[in-house]
């Protein structure tokens, strides 16, 4: 990695270094991938997304066109380590805004909640919407992580994130 990456990429550790426990994935993401709700895997005390729905993820965006670990997770209400509080919204909108994806996808109703109090009212969404916030493809999907045990849940989630698509650039 040529020295300017190099110290791109240190910078960007050492801004999120605050935030470390609520991320996983790469630092100069493409996909910021946010979830409200810790699942099975955060509730037995591993980081986020280091369950199904973190391998499911990286599938999908796998599959949709995207480089392979080219996505950071956020969980706004991490449960590990014990006492961490909740991402406040000017926290998740700076984390956002260091990460600079382009795309953010809501994976659940707090998810949601928590980037429109960020963001802004005019991010509200209902599952499955997507809106352009600030040169960013916002989208919204109905309950990612409760969806994998589910069929028909599955699919529905499934079409809701094709809207994630990558920019012709990186197909």
């Amino acid at each position: 990695m040529e020295k300017s990456a190099l110290d791109f990429r240190r910078s960007l550790e050492s801004q999120l270094a605050p935030y470390r426990p609520y991320l996983k994935g790469e630092v100069a993401a493409h996909v910021v991938l946010v979830k409200g709700v810790a699942g099975a895997a955060e509730w037995a005390g591993r980081a986020p997304f280091s369950g199904e729905d973190g391998e499911a993820l990286e599938k999908a965006l796998v599959a949709l066109g995207w480089p392979k670990g080219s996505w950071c997770g956020i969980l706004v209400a991490p449960v590990a380590p014990p006492g961490i509080a909740s991402l406040q919204p000017g926290e998740l909108r700076l984390t956002c805004e260091i990460i600079d994806p382009q795309v953010i996808v809501a994976l659940d109703e707090p998810a949601r909640q928590a980037l429109a109090a960020a963001f802004g009212p005019e991010t509200v969404l209902a599952p499955g919407a997507q809106t352009l916030v600030q040169g960013r493809n916002l989208i919204s999907v109905a309950g990612f992580e409760e969806a994998l045990g589910d069929a028909n849940a599955k699919q529905r989630v499934w079409a809701q994130l094709k809207r994630a698509v990558p920019p012709h650039s990186l197909v």
